[in-house]
C-alpha cells in the first residue's frame, strides 16, 4: 500500500522530472523558428585535451570544487552579514563557491591552452565562445532571450500547477517554487556571477573536455550528456560518502563542524546533474555555450534562492 504521503512525493517528483525534461524540446523548437534559427549552427572543430592531459584535467575538474566548499559556505560568517545586495546567507555561500571555482578553473584553463592547446590550433570559436576569432553580440543577445524563453516556459508550467493542484515540484531537499517580487529581484543579482561559473564550466565539459571516438569523430549526445555529468557530480557524491561513512558506521560525520552544509551539498547533485544536461545539449545545437550559460544561470538562481530564507529585514 503507497501511503498518501509517499504518493505526493512521487507525484511531486515526477512533475519535477518532468519541468527538466520540458527544457530540452522547448529550446529545440524555438531553434527552428526564424528568429532563433540563426542560433542553431554546427558545432566547432574540436581542440581538446587528450591522453593523460585530459585525465589530469578531469580528475582536477571532479577535485576541486568539493575541497572548496565547505570553505567558501562560510563567507557569510561574522563580521559578514546579510545586506540588502545579497540578503541570503546560503545562497551567497553557494555563489562565492561558484566564483572561487571559476577564478580557479580560469586559471587552469588559460595556461593549458597558452602551454598546450594554443599550439595544436586551440581558440576562442574551438572552445564555444567565439565567431571567427570574436563574439557575435547579436547572437549572444538571441542566445539569451532564447534562455529566457525556456525558463518561462518552464515557470508557467509551475505557475500552472500551483494553481491547479496547489503543488510545486519538488522531491525531498529538492524543490522548484514560485518566486515572490522581492526573490525574482534577489535571483536577478544571484543570477549574473553564476553566468560566469556557468560559461566557465560550459568551456570546460565542451572545450576542454570533450570526448571523441576512436575514429576521431565526437561521441553521442547521450554519451557526452553522460559523461558531463558525472565530471559535475562525482566529487560531491564522493564528499556525502566520505562525510556520511563514519556516521552509519555509528560516530559522526566526518566534518562533524558541518551538518546543515552537508544536507546543502545534496541539492548539489540534482542542480548540477541539471546544468550539465542543458550545458551539453544546447551547445551541440547551437555550436557555442550561450544558451546553456544563460539558461543555467536563471534556472539555477530561481530555484535556490526561491528555496532559501532570507537573511535581511526587509
Amino acid at each position: 500500500m503507497v501511503l498518501p504521503d509517499t504518493g505526493k512525493e512521487i507525484g511531486t517528483l515526477i512533475a519535477l522530472l518532468g519541468m527538466v525534461l520540458f527544457l530540452f524540446p522547448m529550446g529545440g523548437l524555438l531553434l527552428q523558428t526564424r528568429y532563433f534559427g540563426v542560433l542553431a549552427e554546427e558545432i566547432p572543430e574540436r581542440k581538446s585535451a587528450t591522453g593523460i592531459g585530459w585525465w589530469i584535467a578531469t580528475i582536477l575538474g571532479i577535485a576541486i570544487p568539493p575541497l572548496t566548499y565547505f570553505k567558501a559556505m562560510h563567507v557569510t560568517d561574522a563580521p559578514f552579514s546579510a545586506s540588502a545586495l545579497l540578503p541570503q546567507n546560503i545562497t551567497t555561500g553557494v555563489v562565492t563557491w561558484a566564483l572561487v571555482n571559476t577564478g580557479i578553473f580560469l586559471v587552469l584553463f588559460t595556461i593549458w591552452h597558452f602551454a598546450f592547446n594554443k599550439k595544436a590550433g586551440g581558440t576562442c570559436e574551438s572552445y564555444g565562445v567565439a565567431w571567427k576569432g570574436k563574439p557575435d553580440w547579436a547572437k549572444i543577445g538571441k542566445s539569451f532571450l532564447l534562455a529566457f524563453a525556456v525558463v518561462f516556459g518552464a515557470y508557467i508550467l509551475l505557475a500552472l500547477s500551483d494553481f491547479l493542484f496547489k503543488t510545486d515540484f519538488r522531491f525531498y531537499v529538492m524543490a522548484v517554487k514560485l518566486l515572490s517580487p522581492l526573490q525574482a529581484r534577489i535571483a536577478l543579482v544571484y543570477a549574473i556571477p553564476l553566468l560566469a561559473f556557468f560559461l566557465m564550466s560550459g568551456v570546460l565539459l565542451n572545450g576542454q573536455l570533450r570526448l571523441a571516438r576512436k575514429d576521431g569523430r565526437d561521441v553521442s549526445l547521450g554519451t557526452a550528456m553522460l559523461v558531463n555529468v558525472v565530471q559535475m557530480i562525482l566529487g560531491f557524491i564522493i564528499l556525502l560518502v566520505v562525510q556520511y561513512i563514519p556516521l552509519y558506521a555509528g560516530g559522526t560525520l566526518a566534518n562533524a563542524a558541518e551538518p546543515l552544509f552537508t544536507i546543502v551539498a545534496y541539492q548539489y547533485l540534482p542542480l548540477l546533474t541539471i546544468a550539465a544536461l542543458v550545458s551539453t545539449f544546447f551547445f551541440r545545437k547551437t555550436g557555442r555555450v550561450y544558451v546553456g550559460a544563460f539558461l543555467n544561470a536563471m534556472l539555477i538562481a530561481w530555484i535556490i534562492v526561491a528555496g532559501t530564507a532570507i537573511h535581511f529585514p526587509f
